[in-house]
């Protein structure tokens, strides 16, 4: 049979676990999702073993927080960076490879500017003439290096 003190920290805990979820649901940040996790299972455990002190609840809510905190970061750590390998967002030189476009102008160094759609870009390519159809083959920091079509 559960004690008074048992019974008031049980509540406590699903009171704190559930307010942590709706706070999560009002302020995204994904955390308090974890934390409030973390208190609902510390009042199952409390639930299940009453017979412990309250300080052992208070070190594993803790612990675990931090453990399901620490795991969570890792995994969205990953997934953001796989994600932003991936994306040519806010790239929009990236975006241009393998997209044609032509000369504007060039130097004899091979260094010029390309019209691509409704711009302009730094371009670098071999054997280019004005008005010559290229498309691009890479970057190099702001510099599109071209190169013209095989016919």
């Amino acid at each position: 049979m559960m004690d008074w003190l048992t019974t008031w920290s049980l509540w406590h805990w699903l009171i704190f676990g559930f307010a942590l979820l709706i706070g999560e649901v009002l302020t995204p940040g994904v955390f308090l999702m974890w934390w409030g996790f973390s208190a609902l299972i510390t009042a199952l455990l409390q639930w299940l073993f009453p017979a412990l002190p309250l300080s052992v609840f208070a070190i594993f809510y803790a612990v675990l927080a931090c453990i399901l905190s620490v795991i969570w970061w890792k995994y969205q750590n990953e997934k953001d960076r796989q994600a932003q390998s991936h994306s040519s967002l806010n790239q929009r030189d990236h975006a241009l490879i393998g997209k044609f476009g032509t000369v504007q102008e060039i130097s004899p160094s091979g260094i010029g500017r390309g019209i691509f759609g409704d711009t302009t870009w730094r371009i670098q390519g071999e054997q280019l003439a004005v008005a010559d159809l290229i498309y691009v083959e890479r970057v190099e920091g702001i510099t599109l290096i071209v190169k013209k079509p095989n016919k």
